[in-house]
């Protein structure tokens, strides 16, 4: 994960959008208890996260103005690297999937009820994956994951290439062997996603290695057509942020966060597909 390094004191914000327009973007201040938020939920009508890479095993609740409202410890889980916030009807399914120096062997999705009691574990490996020594560049990596109908879809993040591959896993509890269904050529490091079933629109955040952040979005996605699915990507109007998460909410809204680091604060953004610049 990148550094980030904007200064920021009003709890209401403005950016200049990389937009021709120059218009204005508000962000939303999110509490330092997530300064690390790196999943997004809907839960009625606020939101959840969570920190990432040893932070507590739980998940915050906050509205749309990024006031707290509340904690919900998962009893029985462990945060050693939670990466993505994933939801159905349901169930949450968090992804303890961080992996950047590529040695992890305890890949795991915990999933839990709506009242945040922890129902399974579900344990994830990567077929081709033999050496579990340091190594930054790799393939094995992951902070995406996203429900499509009856499966978890996970997308990789992969430092050495800029490509990323789809998983595809189930949503009951048990130890999985994934390989690749899919690779996409986007040049973009993924960080989060999220699929809205009704409009089977797939949306993706991520960034490049020059600090640029960029949303993807494909639409008509279906693990049945995987060959025909294309990407637009949008440039999104933060330098140097380090954004991770991304959720398209029950009235089609798609929100995204970002991380707070160093002398930075976490955000809260509203997208308006209108004002970004396709890249």
């Amino acid at each position: 994960m990148k550094p980030l390094y904007f200064l920021i004191a009003s709890s209401v914000a403005l950016f200049t959008a990389c937009t021709t327009k120059k218009t204005p973007i508000p962000i939303i201040e999110l509490p330092k208890t997530i300064e690390e938020t790196s999943g997004l939920a809907e839960f009625g009508n606020n939101f959840l996260s969570h920190n990432d890479s040893g932070g507590s095993a739980s998940l915050y609740e906050f509205n749309d103005y990024g006031k707290l409202v509340g904690e919900h410890p998962i009893i029985g889980a462990v945060n050693r690297d939670w990466e993505d916030l994933a939801q159905d009807e349901n169930y949450f399914y968090i992804a303890d999937i961080g992996n950047n120096s590529g040695k992890r062997q305890d890949l795991t999705v915990y999933k839990t009820t709506k009242d945040f009691e922890l129902e399974d574990s579900i344990k994830i490996k990567y077929q081709k994956q033999k050496s579990f020594k340091k190594n930054k560049k790799t393939k094995y990596n992951a902070e995406t994951l996203i429900v499509v109908g009856d499966s978890l879809v996970l997308f990789s993040k992969n430092m050495k290439s800029m490509n990323t591959h789809l998983y595809v896993f189930p949503k009951e509890g048990g130890s999985y062997s994934l390989s690749s269904r899919k690779k996409f050529k986007i040049n973009t490091l993924i960080t989060g996603g999220d699929y809205n079933q009704e409009t089977q629109r797939l949306v993706l955040t991520g960034y490049h290695p020059d600090s640029s952040n960029y949303l993807l979005k494909a639409e008509k996605f279906k693990l049945e057509n995987l060959d025909s699915i294309e990407f637009n990507r949008y440039l999104l109007p933060f330098k140097h942020a380090q954004v991770e998460a991304i959720k398209i909410k029950k009235n089609k809204e798609v929100w995204i966060s970002s991380e707070g680091e160093r002398n930075s604060i976490p955000f809260l953004y509203r997208v308006n597909f209108n004002l970004l610049k396709m890249n």
